[in-house]
């Protein structure tokens, strides 16, 4: 399973910042159906973030952001 993790800042909308998690297919092992994860900053630091990753997803390999558009599905070009 391939993944990548980023930080997203706090907006109006928000009230702390969050690890946000996106994979290729559905973390199951989290015990959720979708294709992204959230974790909250003031309870989890990068590290540990990626330590309960590779937990759950001993073969998960973290792979860069992409840049400048989305990533679907199926679709690993950077």
């Amino acid at each position: 399973m391939e993944y990548y993790l980023y930080l997203q800042e706090p907006n109006p909308n928000l009230r702390y910042p969050y690890w946000v998690m996106v994979a290729k297919e559905p973390l199951i092992k989290f015990h959720i159906w979708s294709l992204r994860k959230s974790f909250n900053c003031n309870l989890y630091t990068e590290i540990q973030v990626l330590e309960m990753i590779q937990e759950f997803y001993p073969e998960a390999i973290r792979i860069p952001k992409p840049k400048g558009k989305r990533w679907r599905k199926g679709d690993l070009t950077i």
